[in-house]
């Protein structure tokens, strides 16, 4: 059921109010590339969410956090994304808090010549580092699913679900 619900979010992740207005664009963009772009773009950005997701879910256990920690904190940035979402001035505070991150991205993504399925993957990548901020509650719901895991195979297998929802909007949409 987990992988369900992985797959649920990715869903739900491109739909985000930052996020979809300018996705017809990117995808574009992709089109013009080559008709593979968007594959490439997806698979660019879905690597990047599930390095995401596994990294963060490795350092929890390289830390010693059990089940029931990672439960709470995962409850408690569950409830703070809620409000980042909700309330207009939490929003404009993690906005802040997360700029620097997303600017050097975006800046990284300038960079890239994405007239090439290579320059779609790099593109990929870099927006899911750009788009993080933006999707933080959906992303978050999903890092706290995969670190809720056994294993870190386990949570691997929840972050690709969560990225073939996210793969399954910009293909259906490409």
């Amino acid at each position: 059921m987990d992988l369900v619900f992985a797959y649920g979010a990715g869903l739900l992740t491109l739909i985000n109010p930052c996020v979809l207005p300018v996705l017809p664009i990117v995808l574009a963009t992709a089109l013009q590339a080559s008709r593979w772009g968007p594959v490439a773009l997806a698979a660019g950005m879905s690597l990047s969410f599930a390095i995401l997701g596994v990294t963060v879910s490795a350092f929890g256990r390289a830390v010693g956090l059990n089940a029931d920690d990672i439960a709470q904190v995962g409850a408690v940035l569950m409830i703070l994304f809620g409000l980042v979402l909700l309330v207009p001035q939490t929003s404009a505070v993690f906005s802040t808090a997360t700029a620097g991150f997303a600017a050097r991205a975006d800046s990284g993504l300038d960079e890239v010549d994405r007239g090439s399925l290579t320059g779609q993957f790099v593109g990929g990548m870099l927006l899911g580092a750009v788009w993080s901020p933006c999707v933080g509650p959906t992303l978050g719901g999903a890092i706290s699913l995969a670190s809720q895991g056994e294993s870190l195979l386990r949570a691997t297998a929840i972050m690709l679900f969560f990225a073939l929802g996210i793969s399954t909007i910009i293909l259906a949409l490409g």
